[in-house]
């Protein structure tokens, strides 16, 4: 009888120990798995750094590039003149003051005719008050050149766009027009788009930074 006993009692402290070792073991196979914190600590600075690094890049996908090229031709090319008239042909638009007046040409595109307009021989502004020029997207998906406007050609939009509700401002890039909006309101803060199928013939002339690599 007292062998039994003695012999349950071994059999318990070897199952106390066999439960003990296959604890630690346990406890030491988590703690093998638990990731270091020096580790944790890098790989989550890792995954901030990646994660600016898609947000930077995918500004710079998006966002509008500066074309310093583009701005050179603007501020040389570009002139804004307000519209008397317009026509189908020039001759509906005579007579003209050649010292006031001049006829420039809307060219045609592949769903429109060719436009004559008259309009203001000098200039209600100039490019060369235009201190940045970039082409971006609009809502669309189309092509559009913005600019912005020095502190002078600021003032001088807000007054020529306040005085002449109404009335259409043509955009005009080395004598040809390229659109001529209505104005519909005061525009402040010196800022400004280009948009329309004859933007195209500016492309011609001035091929953006990103088209060039």
């Amino acid at each position: 009888m007292a062998d039994r006993h003695q012999d349950y009692r071994q059999n318990e402290h070897d199952n106390n120990a066999s439960s003990a070792e296959e604890s630690g073991y346990k406890v030491k196979k988590h703690n093998d798995l638990q990731t270091p914190p020096q580790v944790l600590v890098f790989l989550i600075a890792g995954a901030i750094i990646l994660a600016a690094a898609g947000s930077f890049f995918l500004r710079s996908k998006l966002g509008p590039t500066q074309d310093l090229e583009l701005l050179k031709n603007i501020q040389s090319g570009l002139s804004f003149h307000l519209v008397k008239d317009q026509a189908m042909s020039a001759i509906q638009l005579e007579p003209v003051d050649p010292l006031t007046e001049l006829i420039l040409i809307q060219p045609a595109t592949k769903s429109t005719s060719a436009i004559h307009f008259k309009v203001n021989k000098e200039p209600a502004l100039k490019g060369a008050n235009v201190k940045r020029a970039y082409v971006a997207k609009d809502e669309m998906g189309s092509d559009v050149i913005r600019l912005s406007f020095d502190e002078t050609g600021a003032a001088k939009l807000a007054e020529v766009t306040g005085e002449n509700i109404g009335m259409q401002l043509a955009f005009v890039f080395n004598d040809m027009i390229i659109s001529a909006p209505v104005i519909q309101a005061r525009i402040v803060g010196g800022e400004a788009q280009i948009n329309g199928r004859n933007i195209a013939l500016i492309f011609e002339d001035i091929q953006p930074a990103e088209q060039k690599r």
